[in-house]
């Protein structure tokens, strides 16, 4: 079983930073600067209109960012009329953060260009490449699906 934890842990310390470099992150700095957005402003439109609307506290759990930054963030969002920050109608004592047209369609244009470019990265592997990869995503997703891991 140590075996299994440390390769583990290894897998994840090593690939999974280079996935996100690789996959996500780059273009995510490339496509907020032709926004007025950051990073982590862009990160939470594209999960705002993926998810609905979420709590305050839910966000910055997603996000993994502390509250007084998100308070910020959101503040900036609302000015530039990306997202609306609302009473909970079940909980007086919550807001949640909810996307607006304007912000959908800075979310769903990044999606979109986020696509094409991962489409020419994954267009240069071999279709036994593409079929690999293709399983290993769906492994690691059945995997982490699993109720005692998720």
């Amino acid at each position: 079983m140590k075996g299994i934890v440390a390769s583990t842990i290894g897998f994840i310390s090593k690939t999974f930073p280079a996935l996100y470099s690789t996959f996500y992150l780059d273009y995510l700095k490339q496509y907020s600067s032709s926004y007025d957005v950051n990073k982590t402003q862009l990160r939470a439109l594209v999960f705002v209109n993926n998810n609905g609307p979420i709590s305050m506290t839910d966000l910055c759990a997603k996000l993994n960012i502390e509250k007084g930054s998100l308070t910020s963030m959101v503040d900036d969002l609302t000015d530039k009329g990306y997202v609306v920050r609302e009473k909970d109608a079940s909980d007086r004592r919550k807001y949640l953060i909810t996307i607006t047209e304007n912000g959908k369609n800075v979310a769903l244009d990044f999606m979109g260009k986020l696509s094409n470019s991962l489409e020419e990265k994954l267009f240069k592997l071999t279709e036994e490449e593409q079929s690999k990869y293709m399983e290993a995503i769906g492994t690691l997703q059945t995997i982490l699906n699993k109720e005692n891991l998720g």
